[in-house]
């Protein structure tokens, strides 16, 4: 005789390391949004340290100049011409003109450091090791990705609107944005890429007779 089955619907429920990511995330939006005249401040703390160590080197000569010319790519199918020499983006449309001078410390190596502090809390958890550096992969590729979108973005606000609402934007949605692909890293990642490791099931061995 077949057992009645059951309505109720089960749903996953969390894991540890997802409930952390969430939780740190949830912090780290609350605290960026609400000392956001000391973030500054912070940045700029960053900004001195990064130079001591000689990173904005690097990406001045190399990420800054890299970006522009993928940025000017982004901005052709929208109907704007854009050129590009060493850190400026000149763009064209019609007879409007706009450059815009991509600066060593706005490429977005903010947002790696956000994302790299999350890696902390949401790699947390048995997980295969393989799911994990799948899931740092694919958190860096959308997080340089989501960078590329956010000064485009930022480019067509300037060239659009003028330079206020593009530093607005920029300060303030850009920050947004980061904060909001992270939720949906941590959320996408614990759902389909990081896989649980097996545990032994003893308890579902019958014991041993005498």
């Amino acid at each position: 005789m077949r057992e009645p089955q059951t309505l109720i619907e089960s749903y996953p429920i969390p894991q540890g390391g997802e409930r952390s990511a969430y939780r740190w995330l949830l912090l780290a939006a609350a605290f960026l949004f609400l000392f956001m005249p000391f973030i500054t401040t912070f940045n700029e703390f960053l900004t001195a340290l990064v130079m001591r160590l000689g990173g904005d080197l690097i990406l001045r000569q190399w990420v800054a100049p890299v970006e522009a010319r993928l940025i000017a790519v982004l901005l052709w199918p929208l109907g704007i011409s854009a050129s590009v020499s060493d850190q400026m983006l000149y763009l064209q449309a019609g007879s409007k003109t706009v450059s815009l001078f991509i600066s060593w410390n706005c490429v977005g190596w903010q947002a790696f450091i956000l994302f790299a502090l999350s890696l902390v809390t949401g790699l947390q958890g048995s997980y295969s090791r393989r799911s994990k550096w799948e899931t740092v992969a694919f958190g860096f590729l959308g997080t340089f990705l989501l960078n590329l979108l956010r000064i485009a973005v930022v480019a067509l606000v300037a060239f659009h609107f003028g330079q206020l609402p593009a530093v607005i934007f920029h300060d303030y949605a850009g920050t947004l944005l980061i904060i909001l692909w992270l939720f949906a890293l941590w959320h996408f990642s614990h759902r389909f890429i990081l896989v649980p490791l097996e545990e032994p099931e003893d308890w579902d061995e019958e014991p041993a007779l005498a």
